[in-house]
């Protein structure tokens, strides 16, 4: 039955949104197969691996990912995901000879059967600490399929595991459970019903779709205001907290501003990077920007701090401020100059001004062109193309002059993918 239980765990998460791997079950082992391995490894596999191994599948690998905007109840300490299976082909014998290791998981953990008496445990590459996960391989795959084949990484299984090992009744492996459940069987139709239901069914797939949106309009914006931003200040998990916050921009902004002037005249348990999105997407443009700029201009800023407290704006007026703030190092200034739909004009302008604003602007031209991101006015390449030209011929480094030389080479197509938005 297990294999059954995960087909029918992929069926339900891929149908909700999740990303899955197509599951990998092999054939199983022939008598030859298993005794060759046995030599290659110098030891017996358990008995009840090798079983497993002739009547179940020699190879079986299942992986998961949940979306990014899910909200995992905040009891859990990682959000879960799927990395499950074992391999007769990459059985490995650490130089202890004390384990069998059956499982890799993709950052490095392990999980192995003890050789003096089979029972399963979780190796943690970082730590070199070993996790006691069950009594044999049967309860142990019992136990992670029940979890959702969950990974086997430190973040992962602790959570579920106590002193017994994998433990289904603990309340963290009920509380995932449950959720697990849930998302599972939602449904947009049957999550309209009430408020409640709509909150829960966009905590678990955001607020991208159109559908989802428009399933709040038959709600009250100031009733949907007042709980969303209850989850927000009593959220413990920042991830959590800015995922609440993109259902609360996308569904009632307005409703919001006077609570996010305020999130800047007291102490909050709100961290300053969400109140700065918060007040990109609800106050108007002009105020937000004069807020976040005001506390920038505290302490002496550079690039990587500019574009994360600015990029959620995406407007000019920012570029205008940066004149006259830019300084090596460029990273950061780059991207946020991308993202602030500079015009053509603009762009040409930095490519001819001082030193530090053409390597931005250049820089930023290269991020575009690779994002098909266009400026808002027509690229004139009859202005261009010379300008770009000369500096691939007297910029001095070598990866400066790549970047002129790949602006030159990717003008015509730019152009082309502005005429074609237009």
């Amino acid at each position: 039955m297990w294999i059954e239980r995960w087909q029918q765990l992929a069926k339900n998460l891929k149908r909700q949104g999740a990303f899955v791997q197509p599951i990998d079950i092999q054939p199983v082992a022939t008598e030859q197969e298993l005794q060759q391995v046995e030599a290659q490894l110098g030891i017996q596999i358990p008995s009840e691996f090798r079983q497993v191994l002739q009547k179940c599948s020699q190879q079986v690998d299942v992986y998961w990912t949940l979306p990014d905007e899910v909200i995992i109840p905040s009891e859990l300490t990682d959000i879960p995901s799927g990395d499950f299976g074992w391999s007769l082909a990459n059985l490995y014998v650490p130089d202890e000879q004390l384990y069998l290791q059956f499982h890799s998981a993709r950052n490095g953990d392990a999980v192995l059967i003890k050789l003096e008496d089979a029972t399963i445990w979780c190796w943690s590459h970082e730590e070199d600490q070993y996790d006691y996960l069950a009594t044999n391989f049967q309860s142990y795959v019992d136990a992670i399929t029940t979890l959702g084949c969950i990974g086997i990484d430190c973040g992962q299984h602790r959570q579920f595991c106590d002193t017994t090992g994998l433990n289904l009744q603990l309340t963290s492996s009920q509380i995932w459970l449950d959720w697990l459940e849930q998302y599972s069987i939602s449904d947009l139709q049957q999550a309209k019903l009430s408020l409640h239901s709509l909150l829960l069914y966009a905590s678990m797939h955001g607020i991208k779709e159109t559908e989802v949106q428009q399933a709040f309009l038959q709600f009250d914006k100031e009733q949907i205001y007042q709980v969303l931003r209850q989850n927000i200040e009593q959220e413990q998990s920042t991830t959590n907290q800015k995922a609440w916050s993109d259902i609360l921009v996308n569904v009632c902004a307005s409703e919001a501003v006077q609570w996010v002037r305020a999130l800047w005249q007291k102490d909050s348990n709100i961290a300053s990077g969400l109140r700065d999105y918060l007040t990109a997407q609800c106050l108007p443009s002009e105020e937000g920007l004069s807020l976040i700029l005001n506390d920038i201009e505290k302490d002496k800023v550079n690039g990587y701090t500019a574009l994360q407290r600015l990029r959620h704006f995406q407007h000019p007026s920012i570029i205008e401020w940066m004149q006259n703030t830019v300084a090596f190092p460029i990273d950061g200034w780059d991207i946020l100059l991308a993202q602030s739909q500079p015009s053509a004009e603009r762009l040409l302008e930095w490519l001819n001004g001082r030193e530090v604003e053409r390597l931005i602007a250049i820089h930023a031209i290269h991020y575009m062109m690779r994002g098909e991101i266009v400026p808002t006015s027509v690229v004139k390449t009859e202005k261009w193309r010379p300008l770009l030209a000369f500096w691939e011929e007297h910029e001095v480094l070598r990866k400066n002059k790549k970047l002129f030389s790949q602006a030159l080479n990717g003008l015509d197509n730019w152009l082309l993918k502005q005429q074609r938005g237009n």
